[in-house]
């Protein structure tokens, strides 16, 4: 087991959303994602959640957490699906909406970029990374443009290649808007970093 999809709650511009229930090994629906499983016609493998927003299912299966708690049920499904050795894990939704509710999530990715292969957030509009130090391709997949910003302080020694605005051992703050609407060029972009943690957030307009 490898590639798992958790299904939030929230998904801003679903009508956009093409998901291929065949790339994932388990689908996990974290509360009234298992709403929005049923719109998208997609299967599920795990249900989990406290129900404050729909109705608990009538599943014997499904994890009921308590309303009062210390994480958000996103953060409990990603939580579920890496201790069932899931190491590829995209979450569907997550982003826009409550403010709080989407900035916790970008945590929930910083947490875990370190411990798996691959974590992303995406909806019908964005698709949200981490990168730590190391080299990375970014590809294009149909986005239009790619923005890096600091998750942190500041990121030091980003190259870019493959894009339209280049970098060579630049530093990235987190009070800037510098790294917004660059374009990858070709097929994928190369980035580079030295230390730090920098957010890539690809998307397109509506």
């Amino acid at each position: 087991m490898t590639k798992a999809l958790i299904i939030t709650s929230y998904l801003e511009h679903i009508e956009r959303v093409k998901i291929n229930p065949d790339d994932y090994d388990a689908i996990f629906c974290a509360d009234a994602g298992l709403l929005i499983a049923e719109k998208l016609g997609l299967p599920y493998d795990y249900l989990i959640g406290d129900y404050d927003t729909m109705e608990a299912p009538d599943n014997p299966d499904a994890i009921c957490l308590p309303a009062e708690k210390d994480m958000t049920d996103t953060e409990a499904a990603v939580d579920l699906a890496y201790s069932k050795g899931f190491r590829d894990i995209t979450v569907l939704g997550g982003l826009g909406g409550r403010f709080d509710h989407t900035m916790g999530n970008v945590g929930v990715l910083a947490r875990y970029t370190p411990l798996c292969d691959s974590v992303c957030l995406i909806d019908g509009q964005n698709r949200v990374m981490i990168m730590t130090a190391g080299e990375m391709k970014v590809y294009k997949d149909g986005y239009k443009y790619m923005g890096l910003i600091s998750y942190g302080r500041k990121c030091e020694g980003i190259s870019l290649r493959r894009t339209k605005y280049l970098l060579e051992n630049a530093a990235l703050s987190n009070d800037t808007s510098l790294g917004v609407s660059n374009e990858i060029t070709g097929e994928y972009a190369e980035i580079k970093l030295e230390s730090g943690k920098l957010l890539i957030i690809q998307s397109n307009d509506l």
